[in-house]
């Protein structure tokens, strides 16, 4: 009989780590004034990185975000923040997001990109500490 992945402590451990994930974007994304539009984002970046946030039941070797991936995220926070633009929101939040543009929102993509990084390091480590095991 097949037990249920809410069985596997690996299963619970990638999960934990999910969690701990999504956290850490929507605290940027809010942080950054982009509430509006954050689970939109956050489904977009789930879709770019699906395959690396997939359990790694076979320990494959993560892959680490690009050179693209940063791209991609820089564009998606830009064609957030300009569909929302007309969002009445404090001053200091406007001005952040402002400023944001017109760097290219290098700064809370970068948060963003240093989140999956984070998340990718610890499945790679843990797939291969089980592999050890």
């Amino acid at each position: 009989m097949n037990a249920l992945p809410i069985e596997s402590k690996c299963w619970r451990e990638h999960l934990k780590e999910r969690i701990l994930l999504e956290t850490a974007i929507l605290r940027t994304l809010i942080q950054w004034g982009m509430a509006e539009s954050a689970s939109d984002i956050c489904r977009s970046l789930e879709e770019h990185f699906g395959d690396g946030l997939e359990v790694e039941i076979n320990a494959r070797r993560a892959v680490r975000p690009s050179g693209q991936d940063k791209v991609f995220v820089r564009e998606l926070l830009r064609e957030a923040y300009l569909r929302t633009r007309d969002i009445p929101r404090r001053g200091t939040t406007q001005e952040r997001l402002h400023d944001g543009l017109l760097t290219g929102f290098e700064e809370p993509s970068l948060e963003i990109v240093q989140c999956y990084e984070g998340f990718l390091f610890r499945c790679e480590r843990s797939a291969q500490s089980g592999k050890a095991a």
